[in-house]
């Protein structure tokens, strides 16, 4: 009886870390870009983070974030943003996670998104460099289901501020957000 129990125990670890290897790819960059572990570190590590809550806002933005745990493409939770601060200069709503990349070499950004009454292209956008000008992803207006966006960047630094920017009414919910080196790809 004691040894099934650790044949089924290895079995079950097996399938477990196989199941951990097919979620996330090997080489993928960020941390809990699925949000399953919450709103915590690594989120919260990035430029202008240090003294603050992990989601912050800007100039009266009043955005919110949640964990949520009953919709999410893959896992256990997706982030959902709620963002009832119309577009203005210097009003957004954010979080950040430092990663380390090797300069110049170019990078895949993915992620799964979902959009309620989003007000404008780019109304939420994820960041990768310290100015907050290169956005390789950027939502669509409108309302809409689960949709799997795409983007690439390179910068000529060893390192990228993965930003989650909200800067326009919406909801929206985001999962499973990866950095994968480009040429490490298997597609």
């Amino acid at each position: 009886m004691c040894r099934r129990l650790v044949l089924v125990s290895r079995l079950l670890i097996a399938i477990g870390a196989l199941a951990v290897s097919i979620a996330v790819p090997a080489d993928a960059l960020i941390g809990n870009g699925g949000f399953n572990a919450g709103l915590g570190p690594p989120w919260g590590t990035g430029l202008y983070s240090e003294g603050r809550p992990v989601w912050w806002n800007s100039q009266g933005c009043r955005s919110e974030v949640f964990i949520d745990e009953a919709v999410a493409v893959e896992g256990l939770a997706a982030l959902h943003i709620v963002n009832p601060s119309a577009r203005a200069a210097q009003v957004y709503g954010t979080m950040a996670q430092r990663i380390a990349i090797e300069p110049n070499r170019p990078y895949r950004v993915t992620v799964w998104v979902r959009g309620l009454d989003v007000a404008s292209a780019g109304a939420l956008s994820v960041v990768v460099d310290e100015a907050w000008q290169v956005r390789p992803i950027a939502l669509p207006a409108g309302s809409y289901a689960w949709t799997r966006l795409s983007g690439t960047f390179s910068l000529p630094v060893d390192h990228a501020d993965i930003r989650i920017l909200a800067e326009d009414t919406g909801e929206v919910w985001l999962d499973d957000l990866q950095i994968i080196p480009l040429d490490a790809l298997l597609y």
